[in-house]
């Protein structure tokens, strides 16, 4: 794997009303812009963004390759500042809460940051594309079709790594208990195995809605800390061929 990392660009001064607002931005592959302003001040933080690549391959019942790509905001906090309102990774190092809005194609994100010196600003931070840093993961599900239900199993995954200011972090995947949703179909997790509907939609009174059943979830860790990246959703719609 290549690593590609981007030397950060200028650092531009503009004034606006009332207050002083401070932009910085990085561009690390074409299509792929991140600008960060800084109110009232700036102050010392290093921002760079990582690719998570997931490829999830579920064997067995209509095997499939499902890949989703994770876009991942990383912080290095100057030495004057105390805290981030962010995953903590490593003394300095944070890892971003990612953005809820899954489709848009411009992501948005606004952080507090707490120096030592008592003062807070805000960061804000807006990127559009895709990051040239990539880490890439394989994830192996075995899927068995059992009457109405799915019987899905994780078998092994990759652990993934990338390097930032000298420091190792992991990129990796824990398995969540999936969480009932009232009227939705029942679902299960025992014995390290998913049990999952085929029902992927249902229609009342002209309302679709449909249903994502969570079988994973991608994690930065650190050496004092981990940051939660994303969802692995099983592909109840492709194996049901709707």
């Amino acid at each position: 794997m290549t690593w590609k990392i981007a030397p950060l660009l200028l650092v531009l001064v503009v004034f606006s009303v009332g207050c002083l607002v401070q932009t910085g931005s990085e561009t690390t592959s074409p299509g792929f812009v991140l600008n960060v302003t800084y109110v009232p001040f700036k102050v010392s933080l290093n921002v760079t963004a990582v690719a998570i690549n997931v490829s999830a391959n579920f064997i067995g019942y209509k095997s499939l390759v499902i890949n989703d790509v994770y876009p991942a905001i990383l912080i290095k906090a100057g030495p004057n500042v105390k805290n981030i309102s962010a995953f903590r990774l490593s003394k300095d190092v944070y890892l971003v809460v990612p953005s809820l809005d899954e489709d848009s194609s411009e992501k948005f994100y606004s952080l507090t940051v707490w120096l030592k010196n008592g003062s807070v600003a805000i960061a804000n931070i807006k990127f559009s594309g895709t990051p040239a840093k990539v880490v890439d993961m394989v994830v192996n599900y075995e899927v068995e079709k059992n009457g109405t239900h799915y019987v899905v199993r994780p078998m092994s995954w990759s652990i993934g790594e990338v390097t930032l200011w000298n420091e190792p972090f992991n990129v990796t995947v824990e398995l969540p208990k999936p969480i009932q949703i009232v009227n939705a179909p029942s679902v299960e997790y025992r014995n390290g195995t998913y049990v999952l509907p085929e029902v992927c939609k249902t229609t009342s009174g002209g309302v679709t809605v449909l249903y994502r059943y969570s079988i994973g979830d991608v994690y930065v860790v650190g050496p004092i800390g981990e940051g939660f990246v994303g969802k692995i959703y099983f592909p109840c719609e492709k194996m049901a061929g709707k």
